[in-house]
């Protein structure tokens, strides 16, 4: 993806990782005969834009109280799961062009340690499942 226009939407907020990363964690899945079309591209960016403006929202519905007692999580560093759940950030965003489905990425390489949290939502926000890895 462009990510100057994923700049553009994410602006400078904390809550998303920079773009500008290797490798880049914002793209469009496509299946081995599936072509990504220009309208697979808007609703890319209008599924980012909505995730950028209910960025909150959509962690604290993805996040579980006992993603906190996940192996790697210092507490040390991290002393509850609502302190946890408000310092998630978001690593990466997907657009499955099958259903239309986002996948992301939630961590905090401060206090997680190479462990996420991996979420999905449907193409109208609908969480379907979340699991700390």
């Amino acid at each position: 993806m462009d990510v100057y226009k994923v700049k553009d939407i994410i602006g400078n907020s904390q809550k998303f990782i920079s773009p500008f990363g290797e490798p880049c964690s914002y793209y469009i899945c496509a299946g081995e005969n599936e072509n990504v079309s220009n309208i697979s591209i808007q609703k890319y960016w209008e599924k980012l834009k909505f995730m950028s403006e209910n960025i909150d929202r959509l962690i604290q519905q993805a996040f579980k109280p006992e993603f906190y007692d996940g192996y790697g999580v210092n507490k040390k560093l991290i002393t509850s799961s609502e302190e946890m759940c408000r310092q998630l950030v978001v690593d990466s965003f997907v657009l499955y062009i099958n259903d239309d489905s986002i996948g992301s990425y939630l961590s905090n390489s401060r206090f997680m340690f190479g462990h996420f949290i991996d979420c999905l939502w449907s193409d109208n926000w609908s969480l379907i499942d979340s699991y700390f890895c």
